[in-house]
């Protein structure tokens, strides 16, 4: 138990950072060593684009994603947490279906409501899959997140134990954005393995708003939004961008998200678009993910 503890206060402490930070160039450093034989088409244009993009955002992130939460979160367990002395063997299973859940239900709210949309397009804006892409993010994704987290506050987990499990599943979703890894049988059934996530990265109408689980799939066939792998998925946005330069590819989501708001005359359909999911349109003329919801694709002409 000792050993144990001694591993949370590692994972959870300081070098929580420096961790997530290792495993994420580690496995795109080895990914790179082993495309140069295992996938020579690897797109070294995009992967620098995807290093820049995640350095951008971390730096940002350093207030805005991380001190930001960790401060909601102790608030709420030190003062509103409704179980004292939650032992360490209860503590993590809770915090690891509680931040799995969070992870879900925030990352689901990311593809429904136009300006988190907005912010999370650029994770699904490479036109590649690998573990360069793990970490694509724009700075204001997951906004929602400290919210939902804060469950794990109130049922006592304290803040090194959520910080631990937090650390061990991220690197999972790193893990589980290799290009190198195929079908994995009946794992592919109950995790969110990297054929899984492949599905959740993919154009196709029918892979569109699926698998949005980080561990455990399990969630997503309980909501009703999972996906088993078909046609090989194609990895991109419905409407791709080629752009590698990390400084104006961050801005991807929000661009599309301001080209759909000046199509409306009115101000009210403007605002609108900001809470309304993706493919809705004040004219009835779908401007994204047109594919699955079956919609006209080409927008109508204004004078």
């Amino acid at each position: 138990m000792e050993s144990l503890a001694s591993a949370i206060d590692l994972i959870g402490g300081p070098a929580a950072i420096w961790l997530l930070a290792g495993v994420y160039f580690g496995s795109v450093i080895l990914e790179r060593v082993w495309a140069i034989r295992g996938n020579p088409g690897y797109n070294s244009k995009d992967a620098l684009c995807s290093i820049g993009l995640n350095l951008l955002s971390s730096i940002i992130n350093l207030v805005i994603g991380m001190v930001l939460p960790l401060a909601v979160y102790v608030l709420v367990y030190d003062n509103w947490r409704l179980i004292d002395g939650l032992p360490l063997l209860v503590a993590i299973p809770v915090a690891f279906i509680v931040h799995d859940l969070s992870y879900y239900w925030e990352h689901r709210l990311g593809h429904r409501v136009g300006l988190l949309w907005a912010f999370h397009a650029i994770h699904h804006s490479s036109n590649e899959f690998n573990h360069s892409t793990a970490a694509r993010g724009f700075f204001l994704d997951g906004l929602p997140r400290p919210l939902f987290d804060a469950v794990a506050a109130l049922l006592g987990v304290p803040p090194v134990v959520f910080i631990a499990v937090s650390v061990v599943k991220n690197a999972f979703g790193i893990w589980n954005h290799a290009s190198y890894i195929g079908r994995l049988g009946w794992l592919d059934r109950w995790l969110a393995t990297p054929m899984i996530h492949k599905v959740h990265h993919a154009n196709q109408p029918q892979y569109i708003d699926r698998n949005y689980s980080q561990v455990l799939i399990v969630w997503d066939r309980l909501f009703g939004t999972y996906a088993a792998i078909g046609e090989e998925p194609n990895p991109g946005l419905v409407k791709p961008t080629h752009d590698y330069n990390p400084l104006t590819a961050q801005f991807v989501g929000l661009k599309q998200l301001k080209d759909r708001m000046d199509t409306a005359p009115r101000w009210q359909d403007k605002l609108a678009y900001l809470w309304r999911p993706p493919e809705w349109s004040h004219d009835g003329v779908c401007r994204s993910d047109c594919p699955k919801y079956g919609t006209a694709v080409l927008p109508k002409a204004y004078s």
